[in-house]
Protein backbone atom coordinates (compact mmCIF):
# COMPACT_ATOMS: atom_id res chain seq x y z
CA UNK A 1 0.00 0.00 0.00
CA UNK A 2 1.35 3.81 -0.64
CA UNK A 3 0.22 4.57 2.55
CA UNK A 4 2.58 2.28 4.75
CA UNK A 5 5.41 2.51 2.09
CA UNK A 6 5.50 6.34 2.96
CA UNK A 7 5.16 5.72 6.61
CA UNK A 8 8.29 3.14 6.08
CA UNK A 9 10.39 5.35 4.08
CA UNK A 10 9.90 7.92 6.37
CA UNK A 11 11.03 6.08 9.08
CA UNK A 12 14.07 4.72 7.13
CA UNK A 13 14.86 8.45 6.53
CA UNK A 14 14.13 9.94 9.86
CA UNK A 15 17.03 7.12 11.17
CA UNK A 16 19.19 8.69 9.01
CA UNK A 17 19.50 11.91 10.87
CA UNK A 18 19.64 13.07 14.52
CA UNK A 19 19.26 16.27 16.56
CA UNK A 20 18.49 19.13 15.04
CA UNK A 21 19.35 18.35 11.49
CA UNK A 22 16.65 15.89 12.35
CA UNK A 23 13.95 18.66 13.73
CA UNK A 24 15.01 20.76 10.70
CA UNK A 25 14.56 18.32 8.11
CA UNK A 26 10.85 17.13 9.66
CA UNK A 27 9.48 21.12 9.84
CA UNK A 28 11.33 21.40 6.08
CA UNK A 29 9.11 18.48 5.03
CA UNK A 30 6.09 19.36 6.15
CA UNK A 31 6.70 23.33 4.76
CA UNK A 32 7.18 21.89 0.90
CA UNK A 33 4.08 19.17 1.49
CA UNK A 34 1.83 21.55 2.49
CA UNK A 35 3.13 24.27 0.58
CA UNK A 36 -0.71 24.75 -1.03
CA UNK A 37 -1.66 26.37 2.76
CA UNK A 38 -0.57 29.49 3.47
CA UNK A 39 -0.01 29.45 7.35
CA UNK A 40 0.71 26.11 8.31
CA UNK A 41 3.88 26.53 5.24
CA UNK A 42 4.75 29.60 6.58
CA UNK A 43 4.88 28.38 9.90
CA UNK A 44 6.56 24.84 8.86
CA UNK A 45 8.91 26.76 6.97
CA UNK A 46 9.84 29.08 9.83
CA UNK A 47 10.60 26.86 12.02
CA UNK A 48 12.79 24.48 9.87
CA UNK A 49 14.84 27.55 9.30
CA UNK A 50 15.63 28.34 12.85
CA UNK A 51 16.32 24.63 13.60
CA UNK A 52 18.83 24.81 10.66
CA UNK A 53 20.55 27.77 12.10
CA UNK A 54 21.29 25.51 15.64
CA UNK A 55 22.01 22.57 14.16
CA UNK A 56 24.43 24.56 12.17
CA UNK A 57 25.56 26.59 14.94
CA UNK A 58 26.16 23.12 16.98
CA UNK A 59 28.06 21.74 14.41
CA UNK A 60 30.31 24.66 13.72
CA UNK A 61 31.46 23.81 17.11
CA UNK A 62 31.91 20.35 16.91
CA UNK A 63 34.53 21.53 14.09
CA UNK A 64 31.91 21.70 10.56
CA UNK A 65 32.31 25.09 8.63
CA UNK A 66 28.77 26.52 9.36
CA UNK A 67 27.69 26.86 6.21
CA UNK A 68 28.93 23.19 5.05
CA UNK A 69 25.54 21.97 3.91
CA UNK A 70 25.00 25.03 2.15
CA UNK A 71 27.74 24.75 -0.23
CA UNK A 72 25.88 22.42 -2.73
CA UNK A 73 24.97 24.30 -5.59
CA UNK A 74 22.18 23.50 -8.15
CA UNK A 75 21.85 25.31 -11.87
CA UNK A 76 18.78 27.63 -10.65
CA UNK A 77 20.69 28.97 -7.07
CA UNK A 78 22.36 31.99 -8.73
CA UNK A 79 19.50 33.32 -10.71
CA UNK A 80 17.32 33.35 -8.09
CA UNK A 81 19.92 35.08 -5.90
CA UNK A 82 20.21 37.38 -8.31
CA UNK A 83 16.30 37.77 -8.92
CA UNK A 84 15.84 38.49 -5.34
CA UNK A 85 19.14 40.79 -4.97
CA UNK A 86 17.78 42.71 -7.47
CA UNK A 87 14.17 42.65 -6.44
CA UNK A 88 15.69 44.39 -3.13
CA UNK A 89 17.12 47.07 -5.06
CA UNK A 90 14.00 47.39 -6.46
CA UNK A 91 12.13 48.47 -2.97
CA UNK A 92 14.82 50.62 -2.18
CA UNK A 93 14.40 52.92 -5.52
CA UNK A 94 10.76 52.01 -5.91
CA UNK A 95 8.89 55.63 -6.55
CA UNK A 96 7.85 55.02 -2.86
CA UNK A 97 10.12 52.93 -0.74
CA UNK A 98 8.35 52.71 2.45
CA UNK A 99 5.60 50.52 0.62
CA UNK A 100 8.13 48.56 -1.58
CA UNK A 101 10.54 47.23 1.22
CA UNK A 102 7.54 46.20 3.18
CA UNK A 103 6.39 44.28 0.06
CA UNK A 104 9.85 42.65 -0.06
CA UNK A 105 9.22 40.10 3.41
CA UNK A 106 7.47 37.98 0.51
CA UNK A 107 11.52 37.00 -0.68
CA UNK A 108 12.29 34.66 2.22
CA UNK A 109 9.51 32.43 0.16
CA UNK A 110 13.09 31.81 -2.05
CA UNK A 111 14.40 30.13 0.80
CA UNK A 112 13.31 27.33 0.03
CA UNK A 113 15.40 26.47 -2.88
CA UNK A 114 18.89 26.68 -0.73
CA UNK A 115 17.61 25.07 2.36
CA UNK A 116 16.27 21.84 0.14
CA UNK A 117 19.42 21.58 -1.18
CA UNK A 118 20.97 21.69 2.86
CA UNK A 119 18.19 19.32 3.95
CA UNK A 120 17.24 16.87 1.47
CA UNK A 121 20.74 15.07 1.00
CA UNK A 122 19.40 11.43 0.41
CA UNK A 123 17.92 9.93 -2.31
CA UNK A 124 14.77 9.05 -1.37
CA UNK A 125 14.12 12.76 0.74
CA UNK A 126 12.13 14.29 -2.72
CA UNK A 127 10.04 11.16 -3.20
CA UNK A 128 9.03 11.58 0.47
CA UNK A 129 8.08 14.87 -0.13
CA UNK A 130 6.41 14.67 -3.51
CA UNK A 131 3.78 11.43 -1.70
CA UNK A 132 2.90 14.17 0.64
CA UNK A 133 1.84 16.20 -2.23
CA UNK A 134 -0.63 13.47 -2.49
CA UNK A 135 -2.45 14.37 0.89
CA UNK A 136 -1.96 18.01 -0.44
CA UNK A 137 -3.61 17.87 -3.97
CA UNK A 138 -6.42 15.21 -2.37
CA UNK A 139 -7.63 17.93 0.41
CA UNK A 140 -7.99 20.91 -2.04
CA UNK A 141 -9.82 18.37 -4.66
CA UNK A 142 -12.08 17.52 -2.01
CA UNK A 143 -12.57 21.08 -0.93
CA UNK A 144 -13.24 21.91 -5.02
CA UNK A 145 -15.41 18.91 -5.75
CA UNK A 146 -17.40 19.80 -2.16
CA UNK A 147 -18.03 23.19 -3.46
CA UNK A 148 -19.14 21.69 -7.13
CA UNK A 149 -21.48 19.29 -4.80
CA UNK A 150 -22.76 22.38 -2.86
CA UNK A 151 -22.88 25.11 -6.19
CA UNK A 152 -22.70 24.53 -10.02
CA UNK A 153 -19.63 25.44 -11.13
CA UNK A 154 -19.83 28.14 -13.37
CA UNK A 155 -18.57 31.86 -14.13
CA UNK A 156 -20.28 33.25 -11.44
CA UNK A 157 -18.96 30.48 -9.23
CA UNK A 158 -15.57 29.03 -9.55
CA UNK A 159 -13.70 26.26 -7.65
CA UNK A 160 -11.33 27.61 -5.17
CA UNK A 161 -10.62 24.55 -3.02
CA UNK A 162 -11.01 26.64 -0.47
CA UNK A 163 -8.09 28.82 -1.19
CA UNK A 164 -8.31 32.50 -1.60
CA UNK A 165 -8.71 32.42 -5.58
CA UNK A 166 -9.80 30.15 -7.92
CA UNK A 167 -6.53 30.92 -10.53
CA UNK A 168 -4.65 29.96 -7.23
CA UNK A 169 -6.29 26.19 -7.40
CA UNK A 170 -5.82 25.57 -10.73
CA UNK A 171 -2.20 26.98 -10.43
CA UNK A 172 -1.43 24.11 -7.88
CA UNK A 173 -3.19 21.24 -10.13
CA UNK A 174 -1.13 21.56 -13.18
CA UNK A 175 2.46 20.90 -11.46
CA UNK A 176 0.25 18.34 -9.25
CA UNK A 177 -1.26 16.65 -12.13
CA UNK A 178 1.96 16.61 -14.14
CA UNK A 179 4.43 15.39 -11.88
CA UNK A 180 2.13 12.54 -10.76
CA UNK A 181 1.84 11.08 -13.98
CA UNK A 182 5.53 11.58 -14.90
CA UNK A 183 5.67 8.99 -11.89
CA UNK A 184 3.23 6.68 -12.92
CA UNK A 185 4.75 6.99 -16.44
CA UNK A 186 7.91 5.81 -14.90
CA UNK A 187 9.37 2.54 -15.23
CA UNK A 188 9.13 -0.12 -12.14
CA UNK A 189 8.70 0.83 -8.75
CA UNK A 190 5.66 -0.35 -6.82
CA UNK A 191 2.39 -0.65 -9.05
CA UNK A 192 0.33 0.50 -6.59
CA UNK A 193 2.01 3.76 -5.57
CA UNK A 194 2.13 4.14 -9.42
CA UNK A 195 -1.92 3.47 -9.71
CA UNK A 196 -2.08 5.53 -6.77
CA UNK A 197 -0.26 8.43 -8.61
CA UNK A 198 -2.25 8.17 -11.22
CA UNK A 199 -5.49 8.13 -9.56
CA UNK A 200 -4.52 11.45 -8.06
CA UNK A 201 -3.46 12.69 -11.46
CA UNK A 202 -6.80 12.28 -13.00
CA UNK A 203 -8.68 13.53 -10.20
CA UNK A 204 -6.09 16.75 -10.78
CA UNK A 205 -7.11 16.78 -14.19
CA UNK A 206 -11.14 16.27 -14.09
CA UNK A 207 -10.57 19.37 -11.03
CA UNK A 208 -8.43 21.26 -13.38
CA UNK A 209 -10.95 21.33 -16.35
CA UNK A 210 -13.88 22.02 -13.96
CA UNK A 211 -12.03 25.22 -12.38
CA UNK A 212 -12.89 26.62 -15.98
CA UNK A 213 -9.54 28.36 -16.24
CA UNK A 214 -8.43 28.91 -19.86
CA UNK A 215 -5.15 29.46 -19.06
CA UNK A 216 -4.52 26.36 -16.79
CA UNK A 217 -5.73 24.31 -19.55
CA UNK A 218 -3.30 26.25 -22.18
CA UNK A 219 -0.93 25.45 -19.81
CA UNK A 220 -1.55 22.08 -18.99
CA UNK A 221 -1.88 21.13 -22.72
CA UNK A 222 1.70 22.26 -23.53
CA UNK A 223 2.48 20.51 -20.10
CA UNK A 224 1.19 17.43 -20.83
CA UNK A 225 2.87 17.51 -24.33
CA UNK A 226 6.66 17.71 -23.22
CA UNK A 227 5.82 15.12 -20.63
CA UNK A 228 5.12 12.51 -23.35
CA UNK A 229 7.46 13.86 -25.66
CA UNK A 230 9.68 13.34 -23.31
CA UNK A 231 8.57 9.73 -21.41
CA UNK A 232 6.16 7.86 -23.72
CA UNK A 233 5.91 9.75 -27.03
CA UNK A 234 3.30 7.56 -28.59
CA UNK A 235 1.02 9.06 -25.87
CA UNK A 236 1.38 12.57 -27.88
CA UNK A 237 -2.13 11.91 -29.49
CA UNK A 238 -4.00 12.18 -26.48
CA UNK A 239 -3.24 16.10 -26.16
CA UNK A 240 -4.99 16.84 -29.07
CA UNK A 241 -7.92 14.63 -27.95
CA UNK A 242 -7.95 16.17 -24.74
CA UNK A 243 -8.51 19.60 -26.21
CA UNK A 244 -10.93 18.69 -29.01
CA UNK A 245 -13.09 16.70 -25.61
CA UNK A 246 -12.83 20.29 -24.49
CA UNK A 247 -14.76 21.99 -27.31
CA UNK A 248 -17.48 19.37 -27.64
CA UNK A 249 -18.03 19.02 -23.99
CA UNK A 250 -21.46 20.18 -22.38
CA UNK A 251 -22.36 24.07 -22.83
CA UNK A 252 -20.56 25.37 -20.04
CA UNK A 253 -17.21 23.82 -20.71
CA UNK A 254 -17.11 24.31 -24.63
CA UNK A 255 -18.55 28.06 -24.65
CA UNK A 256 -15.47 28.90 -22.21
CA UNK A 257 -13.11 26.78 -24.44
CA UNK A 258 -14.50 28.59 -27.79
CA UNK A 259 -13.83 31.86 -25.56
CA UNK A 260 -10.40 31.60 -26.09
CA UNK A 261 -10.64 32.48 -29.68
CA UNK A 262 -12.75 35.46 -29.04
CA UNK A 263 -11.48 38.34 -29.65
CA UNK A 264 -14.47 40.51 -28.24
CA UNK A 265 -14.02 38.42 -25.10
CA UNK A 266 -14.28 41.26 -21.79
CA UNK A 267 -11.24 39.09 -20.07
CA UNK A 268 -9.01 39.22 -23.33
CA UNK A 269 -9.25 42.91 -23.93
CA UNK A 270 -8.76 43.52 -20.59
CA UNK A 271 -5.44 41.85 -20.53
CA UNK A 272 -4.26 43.17 -23.30
CA UNK A 273 -5.18 46.87 -21.65
CA UNK A 274 -2.76 45.39 -18.83
CA UNK A 275 0.18 44.30 -20.92
CA UNK A 276 -0.01 47.84 -22.51
CA UNK A 277 -0.08 49.75 -19.70
CA UNK A 278 2.64 47.39 -18.33
CA UNK A 279 5.08 48.67 -21.05
CA UNK A 280 4.21 51.93 -20.49
CA UNK A 281 5.58 51.37 -16.90
CA UNK A 282 8.77 49.56 -18.45
CA UNK A 283 9.67 52.49 -20.73
CA UNK A 284 8.85 54.98 -17.19
CA UNK A 285 11.11 52.71 -14.91
CA UNK A 286 13.06 50.74 -17.18
CA UNK A 287 16.03 49.27 -14.77
CA UNK A 288 14.03 48.95 -11.34
CA UNK A 289 10.15 49.21 -12.40
CA UNK A 290 7.91 51.04 -10.17
CA UNK A 291 8.50 49.06 -7.38
CA UNK A 292 7.44 46.03 -5.44
CA UNK A 293 3.65 46.49 -4.45
CA UNK A 294 3.06 49.53 -6.41
CA UNK A 295 1.56 48.37 -9.93
CA UNK A 296 -2.31 48.15 -8.58
CA UNK A 297 -1.36 51.57 -6.88
CA UNK A 298 -0.14 53.08 -10.05
CA UNK A 299 -2.24 51.20 -12.61
CA UNK A 300 -4.93 54.23 -13.28
CA UNK A 301 -1.89 56.35 -14.25
CA UNK A 302 -1.23 53.95 -16.87
CA UNK A 303 -4.48 52.53 -17.96
CA UNK A 304 -4.63 52.15 -21.66
CA UNK A 305 -8.22 52.50 -23.74
CA UNK A 306 -10.46 49.16 -23.35
CA UNK A 307 -10.32 48.09 -19.81
CA UNK A 308 -12.25 46.39 -17.68
CA UNK A 309 -11.03 46.32 -14.25
CA UNK A 310 -9.93 50.17 -12.77
CA UNK A 311 -7.07 48.78 -10.64
CA UNK A 312 -6.05 45.24 -10.92
CA UNK A 313 -3.91 43.55 -8.34
CA UNK A 314 -1.49 42.56 -11.16
CA UNK A 315 -0.51 42.56 -15.29
CA UNK A 316 -1.82 38.99 -15.52
CA UNK A 317 1.39 37.96 -17.73
CA UNK A 318 4.55 37.29 -15.87
CA UNK A 319 7.20 38.93 -17.70
CA UNK A 320 5.14 42.00 -18.45
CA UNK A 321 4.71 42.20 -14.63
CA UNK A 322 7.97 41.17 -13.49
CA UNK A 323 9.40 43.97 -15.50
CA UNK A 324 6.84 46.95 -14.70
CA UNK A 325 7.11 45.75 -10.76
CA UNK A 326 10.89 45.58 -10.34
CA UNK A 327 13.10 45.97 -14.13
CA UNK A 328 14.17 44.63 -16.92
CA UNK A 329 17.59 43.14 -15.42
CA UNK A 330 14.76 41.30 -12.89
CA UNK A 331 13.15 40.11 -15.84
CA UNK A 332 16.50 38.90 -16.93
CA UNK A 333 16.86 37.38 -13.97
CA UNK A 334 13.98 35.55 -14.32
CA UNK A 335 14.66 34.21 -17.82
CA UNK A 336 18.09 33.07 -16.68
CA UNK A 337 16.44 31.30 -13.70
CA UNK A 338 14.39 29.48 -16.56
CA UNK A 339 17.01 28.77 -18.99
CA UNK A 340 19.37 27.49 -15.88
CA UNK A 341 16.52 24.71 -14.97
CA UNK A 342 15.72 23.61 -18.50
CA UNK A 343 18.93 23.09 -18.98
CA UNK A 344 20.10 21.36 -16.25
CA UNK A 345 16.87 19.28 -15.57
CA UNK A 346 16.28 18.19 -19.44
CA UNK A 347 19.49 16.04 -19.52
CA UNK A 348 17.81 14.37 -16.28
CA UNK A 349 15.35 13.09 -17.70
CA UNK A 350 17.06 10.41 -19.86
CA UNK A 351 18.90 9.13 -16.89
CA UNK A 352 19.59 5.41 -15.70
CA UNK A 353 17.66 6.11 -12.41
CA UNK A 354 14.16 5.85 -13.20
CA UNK A 355 12.70 7.80 -10.04
CA UNK A 356 15.19 10.90 -10.74
CA UNK A 357 14.21 10.70 -13.95
CA UNK A 358 10.48 11.42 -13.56
CA UNK A 359 10.95 13.41 -11.02
CA UNK A 360 13.13 15.74 -13.60
CA UNK A 361 10.64 14.78 -16.33
CA UNK A 362 7.66 15.69 -14.12
CA UNK A 363 9.22 19.09 -12.96
CA UNK A 364 10.17 19.98 -16.40
CA UNK A 365 6.82 19.42 -17.67
CA UNK A 366 5.35 21.24 -14.59
CA UNK A 367 7.49 23.98 -15.64
CA UNK A 368 6.50 24.46 -19.10
CA UNK A 369 3.13 24.07 -18.21
CA UNK A 370 3.61 27.07 -15.38
CA UNK A 371 5.64 28.83 -17.83
CA UNK A 372 2.59 29.00 -20.72
CA UNK A 373 -0.34 29.38 -17.82
CA UNK A 374 1.96 32.46 -17.09
CA UNK A 375 1.47 34.08 -20.08
CA UNK A 376 -2.06 35.20 -18.82
CA UNK A 377 -1.52 35.37 -15.29
CA UNK A 378 0.78 36.31 -12.56
CA UNK A 379 1.52 32.75 -11.14
CA UNK A 380 5.09 33.50 -10.35
CA UNK A 381 3.39 36.20 -7.84
CA UNK A 382 0.90 33.66 -6.35
CA UNK A 383 2.55 32.45 -3.35
CA UNK A 384 1.12 28.81 -3.09
CA UNK A 385 2.14 28.15 -6.55
CA UNK A 386 5.48 30.21 -6.35
CA UNK A 387 6.45 27.41 -3.94
CA UNK A 388 5.27 24.48 -5.56
CA UNK A 389 7.20 26.43 -8.43
CA UNK A 390 10.56 26.69 -6.45
CA UNK A 391 10.63 23.18 -5.23
CA UNK A 392 10.33 22.07 -8.57
CA UNK A 393 12.48 23.89 -9.58
CA UNK A 394 15.54 22.44 -6.75
CA UNK A 395 13.93 18.79 -6.96
CA UNK A 396 15.83 17.01 -10.16
CA UNK A 397 19.14 17.56 -8.72
CA UNK A 398 18.81 16.55 -5.54
CA UNK A 399 20.79 15.50 -3.45
CA UNK A 400 23.65 17.83 -4.41
CA UNK A 401 27.34 16.63 -3.74
CA UNK A 402 28.77 19.48 -1.08
CA UNK A 403 31.98 19.31 0.73
CA UNK A 404 31.51 18.22 4.25
CA UNK A 405 33.96 21.63 5.59
CA UNK A 406 34.84 19.13 8.54
CA UNK A 407 38.11 20.02 10.36
CA UNK A 408 38.70 17.06 11.96
CA UNK A 409 36.70 13.88 10.56
CA UNK A 410 33.56 13.27 9.58
CA UNK A 411 30.20 14.47 11.85
CA UNK A 412 26.72 13.25 12.34
CA UNK A 413 25.54 15.32 9.68
CA UNK A 414 27.92 13.97 6.71
CA UNK A 415 28.37 14.14 2.71
CA UNK A 416 24.92 13.72 1.27
CA UNK A 417 24.11 9.92 0.97
CA UNK A 418 22.65 8.20 -1.86
CA UNK A 419 20.98 5.94 0.06
CA UNK A 420 17.62 3.61 -0.73
CA UNK A 421 16.23 2.43 2.56
CA UNK A 422 13.02 1.96 0.67
CA UNK A 423 11.99 1.16 -2.55
CA UNK A 424 9.22 2.39 -4.44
Amino acid sequence: MGVLTGISRFRSLLSLRKGWERGAWIFFLLAAGMAPFMAPANIALALAAVSSLVWRWKMRKAGEAFFGPFRGHTPVLLPIGAFVAWSFVSAVFSTLPSRSLVQSKGLTTFLLIPIAAALFRHANDVDLAVDLWRISALVLMSRGFWELFRERADLDFRLTGGLSHYMTFSGLLLPFALIFLARWLRKGGSPSNRWFDLLVAVACLTALVLSLTRSAWLGMAAGLAALFFMARPKLLFLVPLLLAVLFVAPRGLSERALSIFDPSDGSARDRISMWKAGWEMVKDHPVTGVGPGRVKQLYPEYRQPGYVMERPGHLHNNVVMIAAETGLPSLGCYLFFLFAFFRGALPLTRGIDPRRAAIAAGAVASMVALFVAGLFEYNFGDVEVLRVTLLLSVYPFLPVPVRSGLSAGEGASGPPQRLDPVAS
